[in-house]
């Protein structure tokens, strides 16, 4: 009988810390993925933030780009009539240098925004 008994109480000492190990364990699993969840967030808070930049240096460019046909329409103008003509295709060559870098650079802003806005629409869901 005390066999029985002392058994017992150890079957039972055993199983209490047995649930205790996996209690811990569980709790540690859980603080991990509770980790993970804070890093996807911050990263996810640096993606809008980087999105909202880069569309603001969009709108900037955008803006630049604006007044590109009427420049290209006076320079034409004044290489026609004017003294320095070659000074003013020269001129006019360089800013359509200029208007072709800025647009690959406006191409290459919109196109991150666009994988900016995939990223973040998939570690919101």
């Amino acid at each position: 009988m005390k066999k029985v008994i002392l058994f017992c109480l150890l079957l039972s000492i055993a199983a209490y810390g047995l649930d205790s190990q996996e209690l811990n364990f569980l709790n540690k699993m859980d603080a991990e993925y509770q980790e993970l969840l804070q890093k996807e967030a911050e990263k996810l808070e640096e993606f809008k933030v980087e999105k909202s930049s880069l569309e603001e240096e969009l709108v900037k460019l955008k803006e630049r780009e604006v007044a590109k046909e009427e420049i290209f329409a006076k320079l034409g103008k004044d290489s026609e009539i004017r003294w320095h003509r070659d000074e003013y295709k020269k001129l006019a060559k360089r800013y359509e240098e200029y208007y072709k870098k800025l647009e690959a650079a406006i191409a290459e802003r919109e196109g991150k925004i666009t994988e900016l806005e995939k990223l973040i629409n998939i570690m919101s869901e």
